[in-house]
C-alpha cells in the first residue's frame, strides 16, 4: 500500500478513521448496462480511512473522508479489482491511536491492515440487486430492498 508515502502519508500518519457499513456496492457490465452487486459480511463492516478538513467555497469549513482501498479478495475479486481495507475490532484502538506515526510505527500499522483486511476478506459475500441503486437521485438510501438480492 502507499499510504505511508506521497498524497496521502500525512492524514495516514495523523488522521485516521473508521467507517462503518453494512456493505458496498460494486458494478459489473458495459457501460449502460451495469450489473450492481451488493457485497457484504454477516454484520457491521469497519473499513479504514483517513480524515481531514478542508475549506468550502463559501468560507466555511467541512469534515470530510475517504475509505482506503487494496486489491480485491475473495468473493470482492470476482466483481471488482478493488475493495475498502477492512478492521477488525481488535484493531480499531492501534488503527485509532492519536499518536502521529513514524519509522517502525507506520510499518507495523500497515502490516495490521493487510492482515485484517484479508481476514474480513474471506468473509465477504456479494449478490446481484435491483438496478434501482443504479440511479442515486431516485433511489431511496434507506429502503431495506436497496440490498436484497435480484428476484
Amino acid at each position: 500500500m502507499k499510504l505511508a508515502t506521497g498524497f496521502w502519508a500525512p492524514a495516514f500518519s495523523a488522521a485516521r478513521c473508521i467507517v462503518p457499513m453494512r456493505g458496498y456496492f460494486e458494478w459489473t457490465g458495459e457501460k449502460g448496462d451495469k450489473t450492481p452487486h451488493f457485497l457484504h459480511g454477516d454484520g457491521m463492516l469497519s473499513a479504514a480511512g483517513l480524515t481531514w478538513s478542508m475549506e468550502l467555497a463559501n468560507g466555511e469549513r467541512s469534515r470530510c473522508f475517504v475509505v482506503i482501498t487494496r486489491e480485491a479478495r475473495d468473493a470482492s475479486g470476482e466483481v471488482h479489482d478493488r475493495m475498502p481495507a477492512f478492521l477488525t475490532p481488535d484493531t480499531w484502538d492501534a488503527w485509532l491511536t492519536p499518536e502521529k506515526l513514524t519509522g517502525e510505527r507506520k510499518v507495523e500499522t500497515l502490516a495490521i491492515l493487510e492482515h485484517t483486511s484479508a481476514d474480513v476478506a474471506a468473509t465477504i459475500t456479494e449478490h446481484v440487486v435491483d438496478r434501482k441503486v443504479n440511479n442515486s437521485r431516485t433511489a431511496d438510501a434507506t429502503d431495506p430492498s436497496l440490498i436484497e438480492p435480484a428476484a
